[in-house]
């Protein structure tokens, strides 16, 4: 029994040295970091920029293409047709270069969730191509003051020059199809 007890006294000496050296470095590290001042970061207000209108554009790119193939497996005539298969395409290829630009810049757009809202009695007539062809207009124009938003509230160069090359192709797809469709 004497050769147990001096292990024991081992073993909660120990125990107690522990127990004191911690709390000893802990009042130590409150020490340091009471010296501590925080400081709020400080942001830039001109550099953000409003990502709701990227998502605005997404989604409304996105109308543009689906609203362009209703009109497109509508409508018989040929020169109506390649218009409206033009503006889809180009559409389509903004989406991929918006996508793209997106991913580079590490900026996350969610999918869109919309409804085109279509009055179904309007797609039953006979001239529901033209019904779709002024929602597909209305939505154009929805889309040139989202990029010219864009535009003038960005400071990101790719963001600014994606929004200037693709504001000159959509405005050249509103101009051909108000000619076209005689809006």
């Amino acid at each position: 029994m004497k050769k147990r007890l001096p292990f024991k006294i081992l073993i909660g000496s120990l125990f107690l040295i522990l127990v004191f050296g911690s709390i000893y470095s802990c009042f130590k590290q409150r020490k340091d970091f009471g010296e501590f001042v925080f400081q709020e970061p400080t942001h830039d207000v001109n550099s953000t920029m409003d990502f709701n209108n990227l998502a605005c554009l997404n989604e409304s790119n996105k109308k543009i293409i689906d609203i362009s193939t209703l009109i497109f497996n509508q409508n018989k005539k040929v020169p109506h047709l390649a218009l409206v298969l033009k503006i889809k395409k180009n559409h389509e290829n903004n989406n991929f270069l918006l996508r793209e630009l997106t991913k580079r810049n590490m900026i996350v757009i969610p999918k869109p969730i919309y409804h085109l809202n279509l009055d179904k009695k309007a797609l039953g007539n006979k001239d529901s191509t033209s019904y779709l062809v002024q929602i597909l207009n209305q939505e154009i124009d929805i889309q040139l003051e989202l990029l010219s938003t864009i535009k003038s509230t960005t400071f990101n160069p790719e963001l600014k020059a994606f929004a200037e090359k693709t504001e000159k192709i959509v405005m050249q797809n509103s101009k051909d199809l108000k000619s076209n469709f005689k809006l």
